[in-house]
């Protein structure tokens, strides 16, 4: 199980000078658009909660401009063999993965007044990742540990995979959070959400 995470981190989000610019991400970016492109086309029909539509429009906002960063990010290390401050990129994925929610969280409470489970599960699955991205940013940068403790490049690769895989199936197919697959897709938290 370990060296499967292992080569999983290696092959899809590991920065290095010799990886390549496209990446896995951008084929999860185009699962987002298609996502959009259905919620615009339930929501036109009047198929789909405008909760729903305000959450998948946010989310794949958010994922273009991250993965955007991320991939100008690739191309500098490629460029100029330099890993030392583009570290930071992880700070600013937190940073505006904090920020799409706070968006959300307004755009909400100006446009809708009833909160989907699809909006509660994107809350949870984004505060996981942004927690992720900052522990990975506070190991290299603040730390400045770059090559010790591996094993939490490899759980950042999982979390970092898992969510964006479970984002694009839960923007996608929305009904599932009805169901008992809710449990695999979205945190059970005790904070008093409808999950």
């Amino acid at each position: 199980m370990f060296e499967y995470l292992a080569e999983l981190y290696n092959k899809a989000l590991l920065v290095s000078e010799n990886r390549e610019v496209f990446s896995y991400q951008v084929l999860i970016s185009l699962s987002y658009l298609l996502a959009l492109i259905l919620s615009m086309i339930r929501a036109v029909k009047d198929k789909e909660l405008f909760s729903d539509f305000l959450t998948i429009a946010v989310v794949v906002t958010k994922y273009m401009l991250t993965t955007l960063l991320m991939e100008y990010a690739l191309t500098y290390i490629q460029e100029n063999h330099a890993v030392d401050n583009v570290q930071n990129v992880y700070l600013g994925l937190s940073a505006t993965s904090l920020f799409s929610m706070y968006v959300l969280a307004k755009l909400h409470e100006k446009f809708s007044y009833k909160f989907g489970l699809l909006f509660f599960c994107v809350i949870k699955l984004t505060v996981v990742l942004s927690i992720a991205h900052f522990i990975l940013w506070f190991k290299f940068v603040v730390l400045d540990i770059q090559a010790e403790h591996a094993y939490i490049h490899y759980m950042y690769s999982f979390i970092v995979l898992y969510i964006s895989i479970v984002l694009a199936v839960v923007m996608l197919f929305p009904g599932l959070l009805k169901t008992k697959l809710r449990l695999l897709l979205s945190p059970s938290w005790p904070f008093g959400t409808k999950n």
